[in-house]
């Protein structure tokens, strides 16, 4: 597989390249823990993950992605940073400028904060088992005491705050899900039986879907089993491809 790793922002960054490019581009957003170093990717070192990767570059797709501060959780800094990578590729690579997002667990905390930048610049997105708001993850994880601590520790030090002003991130806004709910971008929710962690989550996953289907805009709701999870690839690119009509 053709790739390049390069720094933005001294965070690292990972493109793939197809061998016969269609002109389009899927910017990842991607769990907590899913790395970008000097050497490698979680997505290039996971099976299942490179197996989407794969699939998605034998598409014609560009895939690129970032570091993004590691568990960000959807911190500014690390919301502007996709937007300037974004910047980067299009500046850098020969593709349409509206691009595809996939965004995985805390992937869609960074989504929800780039939309309103970049509304005009995406085509389609996939979230596959989202994590919708900080609020109910930290009421989730509250029931976890190690995880629980370790939660906090991310969230202030992605924030720059003391984990004693913790409250502060229970703010109203962290219960908005407009750039989900009304955007008429088209979207895709892929939810995975066998993830725990943002499991009460799904309340929230089920009122979107609803808003939308209701309101008339592009949406779908897929669930998947663990032993199925090796062919999302192909699913992401033919949702992906349903939304290239129109340059």
């Amino acid at each position: 597989m053709n790739q390049r790793l390069f720094k933005l922002d001294q965070e690292w960054c990972m493109i793939h390249y197809p061998e016969r490019p269609n002109g389009f581009a899927i910017m990842i957003l991607g769990d907590h823990h899913h790395y970008v170093d000097h050497k490698t990717s979680f997505w290039d070192q996971h099976e299942a993950r490179k197996k989407w990767i794969r699939d998605l570059t034998a598409k014609g797709y560009i895939v690129f992605y970032s570091n993004l501060y590691g568990a960000n959780w959807g911190s500014e800094q690390a919301v502007e940073l996709a937007g300037r990578l974004y910047e980067y590729v299009k500046r850098r690579e020969i593709i349409n400028s509206k691009i595809h997002i996939l965004a995985e667990g805390m992937g869609a905390l960074v989504f929800k904060e780039l939309y309103p930048r970049m509304e005009k610049e995406i085509r389609g997105v996939v979230m596959l088992t989202p994590c919708l708001s900080i609020y109910e993850l930290i009421k989730h994880e509250k029931e976890q005491k190690f995880f629980y601590k370790k939660l906090l520790k991310e969230l202030t030090a992605s924030r720059g705050i003391k984990e004693e002003d913790y409250e502060q991130l229970l703010i109203p806004s962290n219960h908005d899900n407009a750039a989900f709910k009304d955007s008429p971008i088209p979207l895709y929710i892929i939810q995975s039986y066998n993830v725990n962690r943002y499991k009460n989550q799904f309340s929230l996953i089920k009122d979107i879907y609803k808003h939308r289907l209701e309101k008339g805009l592009s949406t779908d709701l897929f669930y998947v089993v663990p032993e199925k999870r090796d062919s999302l690839g192909m699913k992401f690119a033919s949702y992906f491809s349903l939304h290239e009509k129109v340059l």
